[in-house]
């Protein structure tokens, strides 16, 4: 490996890492932020509600009942569930540019996120191609981890955009909620469409 490649890969793992732990603290702090002790059903997966959008970028339809929230925790805003077991669902967006294929985007991040430390525990249960409504073709990767001493369960949307755009959608809710989430999630996602 000559020196400029060895730059370039330097340079790569620099911006995964950072968006790594930038996309795992963002997480934290949702979870903190939006977490309140309470009871509530989750919305029904057949039932859409708001439009979550950002001009020129993407945009999705909530669940139904769900609130959309602007919080100075994520840049765009957030699709959050009522409070249930101490923990409000949520869903969130990320965006960055990283020029190589999607592919590679999910599996760099799969690795610095496993080994990141954000986690306490980080296992992948299921990857598998997701295609929304819209046409737009992703991934879609379930993880069953702890934060902050919560059992979770997470599913990444991965997409691809213009301009070298990667979308990184996160559905949190806990591990013990997940059969029940997963299909509301699905159907919200099913209507994502980057731009």
């Amino acid at each position: 490996m000559n020196q400029s490649e060895f730059e370039i890969q330097s340079d790569r793992r620099t911006f995964l890492k950072k968006g790594a732990l930038a996309g795992g603290a963002a997480i934290l702090l949702l979870i903190l932020y939006f977490g309140t002790p309470s009871f509530a059903k989750p919305g029904d997966s057949q039932d859409l509600g708001d439009t979550v959008s950002q001009a020129g970028l993407f945009s999705y339809k909530a669940p139904k009942g769900w609130s959309v929230k602007s919080t100075p925790l994520s840049k765009y805003d957030v699709a959050v569930d009522a409070p249930r077991n101490n923990f409000v669902a949520n869903i969130n967006v990320v965006v960055e540019s990283y020029p190589e294929s999607l592919a590679k985007y999910v599996s760099l991040n799969k690795q610095y996120v496993a080994a990141s430390g954000v986690y306490t525990v980080f296992q992948v249960a299921d990857e598998q191609p997701f295609e929304t409504s819209t046409g737009a073709k992703g991934v879609r990767l379930v993880a069953k981890d702890q934060l902050n001493k919560q059992d979770m369960q997470q599913i990444f949307y991965f997409f691809e955009g213009s301009s070298n755009n990667k979308f990184v959608v996160t559905a949190s809710c806990l591990a013990g909620d997940g059969d029940q989430y997963a299909p509301v999630f699905d159907a919200s996602l099913k209507t994502f469409s980057p731009q």
